[in-house]
């Protein structure tokens, strides 16, 4: 997936997930390989009995509107009328966006 085009222009980035703790083991295995980090449960980290399966949120910040370059991709972007978190303007809920931005260097919490 091509996301030069987000390294490029997105700031203030956070990535966020939040796992059935019946999943976690195999997130915290392939964060892991991505990262040879392993990821501490905590506010970007949440192991919740409520979910299904895994949820993968990218929130950020651009100057510049990147709906046809997320459109090229097929990912939807939620843009917030009042800023998510106070302090986001956008946010992803896309898994494989999630694991291209972990192979680019990005990890969970502020980037």
């Amino acid at each position: 997936m091509d996301i030069k085009f987000f390294k490029k222009n997105a700031r203030h980035v956070l990535l966020e997930v939040e796992v059935n703790p019946d999943q976690a083991d195999k997130f915290e295995a392939d964060y892991f390989e991505a990262t040879k980090i392993r990821p501490v449960t905590g506010p970007h980290y949440q192991q919740q009995p409520n979910k299904w399966g895994a949820e993968y949120r990218i929130y950020f910040n651009c100057d510049i509107d990147l709906t046809d370059e997320f459109r090229k991709i097929d990912i939807h972007v939620e843009q917030a009328e009042r800023l998510y978190r106070e302090e986001w303007k956008y946010r992803v809920n896309n898994k494989d966006f999630f694991w291209a931005l972990i192979c680019a260097g990005y990890r969970l919490g502020q980037n």
